[in-house]
Order: C-alpha cells, then structure tokens, then sequence
C-alpha cells in the first residue's frame, strides 16, 4: 500500500479514464480533483466547479451499450439534496509549453508543444439520473460486463452519523436496491472471456475498447505469474509499431503490465515517452514518474536493479583498426553515471567516440588533459544561468574536446585524435553538480 496523495476529509471514490488519468472526489466536501505528479509525489488539482455533496463515488462512462458522444464523461454520484448521478464532460486538451525531442543523432528534432501536461477539466452535461425518492441515496456506479451501469443505493431513510442517534430505530440495516441503466435502442455489451481465459486471449483483451474488460483482464493477469505474463506481453506488444498513433494505447497498456509486476522496461518506457500520441507520451511521463521519482529509493529490489540499469548496447572501445579506434560511452539511467570508468586508446590514432544519453537528465561529455577535470567542471559551474546557453563549456585550453549537452535518448559522434603524449586524460560531465559522480578516464598509451 502507497500513498499517493491527500485526499481530505473523506476519500470516497477513484477513477481511471483510458488514458490513465486518475481522478478523486471527497465525499463530504463534494469536491473533484484530478491527480497529477509533481515534484517527487503527487498532488490534487480541482477538476470541476463543485456542484454537490456529499459524493460518495465517481465513475469513468465506458461501455459499448452507451452513446458515443458520452463516452469517457466523468459521473459522480450524489446522495443528499440531489438524489442522482452528476455526468461532466472531460476537456482533456488543455494549454502550456513543453520541448520534445524525437530522433537520434543529426535527424534528432526538438519540437515545441502546447499541453498542460495532462491538464483536465470538467463540464456539467445533462445529468446520468436523478430521483424524487428521498430514500434514493446513489453510493456507488460500476459499468458491468454487459455493458450497464450498475448503480448501488442505499435507500435509507437516514445516513447521517452527526444528526441522528446511531441507533435511531429509522435507520434500515436490511435493505438495499441496485439499478441497471441501460440504453434499450443499442445492443448491450458482448461478453469477453477472462477468468481463467489463456494468456493469449488475456494480452487479446488489452486491445479492447472499454475500459472495464481491460481493467478486469489485468486484475486477472495480476494474479498469474510474473515470468509468463511479461514473456506473453513481450510478444503481444512486437505487434505494435512506436511511431504508428494508432498503435499508442496498446504499448502504453504493455507498459502498464509491466508496471503491474514491478517490471522495468526501460526500452518501451523510451518509446511512448515518444509517441507519436500526445496523451500517450503525458501517461509513459506518469509511469516514468513513478519509477524515477516517487518508487526509485523505496524498495527497489536487486532483480529491478538490473533490469533498470543492463546496458543495452556495448560500451568502451568497440573496434580498432590501423586507422580508426571507435569508442562508445554511454550514461546510466538515473545513477548520474557514464557506463564505462575507463577506456585506452593509442597516441595521436584517430578516434570516433559516440555520447549516447539514455538518462533522462541532460548530461554532456568532456575530455580534458590530465588531471584538469575537476578544474574544467567547477569553471562550468562557476558561469551560472548563463552555462545554459553554451552547454556549461568554459574557455580553456585544457578542453581536448566536447560534446553537446544531450537531453533524454540523444546522441552525438565526436572525430578527434588522441593526444601524442602518453597519460590518463580525464572525461567529465560539466553540467552543475554532476563532475562528483560523472567521470572517468582515457588512457592514452603508446
């Protein structure tokens, strides 16, 4: 059990839209909120003009039986005063700058966005239902496998805890109704196997439109084991093609499976935090939020370790022939690391050294004569703001050469020849703060 955020006085009722927007209501206040990540948690941001209280639950409309124009509104029960179920219309597209960066090396583009990061605000719409019963008291609405909306009402005369003796004799510790609503001109939901369904049909499931079948195959895919479920989505998601936005939702529900069973893939995390499905790349933010930033200190076990931190691609010196020695070094993902302490290269041979930042902190690679590291990176603190502007490169002829600041998933080839002179010649990462753990050497030999 987590926290994620505070949800005072009386959290009440939760919510997943379908591109894993969550939101919450507090049932006393009768306020909604929607829950986004921010610094390293989460927090609660009013997701509509509150309109009644209390609110005992709230619910995502997703169902083949309903109207297509109500689907993903947000409904809210209500049990005094309005006796019914509030529906709101959700505007997902809200308005803020934010950089993206897609592709690698000199096809690398950086685009800007206008987004709120997953923003969402709510509408009123015309209500779901309401009753002149003053016994109606609407605590809870689920849609059902078949499609309808299955509303639990408590139908007592009294509920409150403050006004009325908890053993008034008014109170009806014995009856109950529950409702189905139904749209009677479209045909109701088909029923789609999942409880003991094969893991085949199961990753099926992933691809289906509503919500509450995807939801119920990952509950059942929760309990099975953790070995077999990842190698099935593994190949469920080979289906998929990144760059496809049709393609987006199925990835990201891949990316959830894995979420599910505290499996890391850092591979397809990268790829819907590039998708070409703008609500895609706000959701894979989300997961990458919580692994990076809210779970990453907290009981991340030695088997994730590895799985977050295997280097993918070979690092150091790759080849060497009489005329080039091609060299690579890469970063850790989120250990503030190069993945190589060491290389050794041969005087004045040309060199091709590839700077690849799978790490999602801006980090840069610079090789300096001997023993002036240190020196380099506290210049490069030292220029402040205005570091921004050329990478944090200070002047100084003790710089033998140096990359760009790469962001996330960016790389850079540097052509350059080893020094003449025989020496263990530093490299760093200037950006501030970063020299202490980011640095390492290359031998040059003769």
């Amino acid at each position: 059990i987590q926290m994620i955020a505070g949800n005072s006085p009386n959290p009440h009722g939760t919510s997943f839209d379908r591109w894993g927007y969550l939101f919450a209501s507090d049932g006393t206040g009768g306020r909604a909120f929607q829950v986004r990540p921010k610094d390293n948690g989460f927090q609660m941001y009013p997701l509509l003009t509150k309109e009644v209280r209390p609110v005992p639950a709230n619910e995502i409309v997703s169902s083949a039986n309903f109207p297509d124009e109500m689907q993903q509104n947000f409904l809210i029960c209500n049990a005094i005063g309005f006796l019914g179920i509030k529906q709101y219309q959700l505007d997902r597209d809200g308005g803020a700058e934010f950089t993206v960066t897609t592709g690698r090396g000199k096809d690398a583009k950086t685009t800007t966005e206008t987004t709120k990061f997953g923003e969402v605000w709510g509408t009123p719409t015309e209500e779901m239902l309401s009753s002149t019963d003053k016994n109606f008291r609407p605590t809870d609405a689920v849609f059902g496998a078949d499609g309808g909306l299955y509303v639990a009402d408590w139908s007592n005369l009294i509920i409150g805890h403050m006004q009325h003796n908890v053993r008034d004799p008014n109170r009806d510790h014995q009856h109950g109704r529950v409702y189905r609503v139904i749209h009677k001109e479209r045909e109701l939901q088909k029923d789609v196997p999942i409880a003991g369904a094969s893991l085949d049909q199961l990753m099926a499931n992933l691809e289906h439109p509503i919500d509450g079948i995807r939801y119920r195959t990952r509950v059942e895919l929760s309990a099975r084991s953790t070995n077999e479920v990842i190698a099935a989505c593994q190949k469920w998601m080979a289906k998929w093609d990144p760059q496809n936005k049709d393609h987006a939702h199925h990835l990201l529900e891949a990316l959830w499976l894995h979420q599910q069973h505290n499996v890391r893939d850092g591979k397809l995390l990268n790829k819907l935090l590039k998708s070409p499905e703008r609500h895609a790349r706000i959701a894979a933010h989300t997961v990458q939020h919580h692994w990076f930033n809210v779970d990453y200190k907290s009981g991340i076990t030695a088997e994730e370790e590895d799985v977050l931190h295997t280097k993918v691609e070979k690092t150091g010196v790759l080849s060497e022939t009489d005329d080039l020695i091609t060299v690579r070094v890469g970063t850790i993902i989120e250990r503030m690391k190069f993945d190589v302490e060491t290389f050794t290269v041969k005087a004045g041979k040309k060199i091709e050294l590839t700077f690849d930042n799978p790490d999602f902190l801006p980090h840069n690679i610079v090789i300096t004569q001997p023993g002036a590291g240190q020196e380099i990176a506290l210049a490069a603190m030292a220029m402040g703001e205005a570091g921004f502007k050329n990478g944090f490169i200070p002047e100084s002829d003790k710089i033998i050469i140096h990359s760009k600041m790469l962001d996330h998933a960016q790389d850079q080839v540097l052509e350059f020849k080893a020094p003449e002179k025989p020496g263990d010649y530093e490299f760093v990462c200037t950006f501030p703060g970063h020299y202490m753990l980011m640095k390492g050497v290359m031998k040059v030999v003769e």
